[in-house]
């Protein structure tokens, strides 16, 4: 993958969250590829330093934070960080899945 030199999203930044793999990384790399600096958003902070890697060496720009949407306090510490890395947010690509346990309906 390398970055697209056409400008659709040159100067702009996409916040990514479940972006550790499978359709959030997908887009990350995506949003990448169009010029876009990305903040890639995951629990996972193996697969997201991965994502980070991946768009770095293709010649992005990305931040990788650990961040649990469960929980409305590291939402909004991520995207203080992200505005402080980068200076604005443009794209927000809500993407994370919350799975609640639930009881079995029968046995």
């Amino acid at each position: 993958m390398t970055t697209n030199n056409n400008g659709s999203f040159t100067g702009k930044v996409a916040f990514v969250t479940g972006a550790a793999n499978g359709i959030g990384r997908a887009a990350a790399l995506a949003f990448a590829h169009e010029g876009a600096s990305v903040v890639v958003a995951d629990v996972s902070e193996q697969g997201n330093q991965e994502t980070a890697r991946m768009i770095e060496e293709a010649g992005g720009r990305a931040l990788a934070i650990r961040c649990d949407v469960t929980r409305t306090e590291d939402v909004k510490a991520a995207l203080d960080k992200a505005v402080e890395a980068f200076g604005r947010l443009d794209f927000a690509f809500n993407n994370a899945g919350v799975e609640q346990a639930t009881a079995a309906l029968a046995d």
